[in-house]
């Protein structure tokens, strides 16, 4: 009887123990800092989204950025640059051949803004 007792004491205590994970927290990321050094370097080259063709829409600045639902705050699958540098399609795949497409750290900092509100911080 006594081992019995024991047994469940054990069992009561392995139970009670348990703990959530721990999830670490995201890095909060900036537009300045991070997310306008990767469009700048990667999106604004000549003949592309650097204000210059009337054609397409500029990416310099954030206000342009935000544009026409270019991103939607919190939303990162919703919002059109997200997309255009996930997609697997080659012809709407953003940046364009001959141009190398963004690394996967990139696509996560972009990411991760979007997913943290699209701050203009």
């Amino acid at each position: 009887m006594g081992k019995l007792i024991l047994i469940c004491l054990i069992g009561f205590h392995l139970i009670s123990c348990r703990h959530e994970p721990i999830v670490p927290d995201n890095p909060q990321i900036s537009f300045a800092g991070d997310v306008n050094p990767i469009l700048i370097g990667n999106c604004t080259q000549s003949g592309c989204h650097g204000g210059i063709d009337p054609e397409k829409f500029s990416l310099v600045g954030y206000d342009n950025v935000v544009k026409h639902e270019n991103i939607v705050p919190g939303k990162p699958h919703s919002s059109k640059i997200y997309e255009s540098i996930t997609t697997y399609n080659n012809e709407e795949v953003m940046p364009r051949s001959p141009y190398a497409r963004l690394s996967a750290q990139q696509i996560e900092v972009i990411y991760l803004w979007i997913l943290q509100g699209a701050k203009n911080n």
